[in-house]
């Protein structure tokens, strides 16, 4: 999927966090570079 959007001209940033299992998304949100990604843009 990643590599579909690429193709694309997507600008993808994808992260693997082996040792989180399942509760991937903790980690995720605990990011702050996702909420400066979020505020970089608008919902047309």
């Amino acid at each position: 999927m990643v590599e579909a959007f690429r193709a694309c001209g997507g600008n993808v940033r994808f992260t693997v966090y082996p040792d989180a299992g399942h509760n991937s998304w903790t980690r995720t949100y605990e990011d702050p570079e996702l909420y400066e990604w979020f505020l970089q843009h608008e919902r047309l």
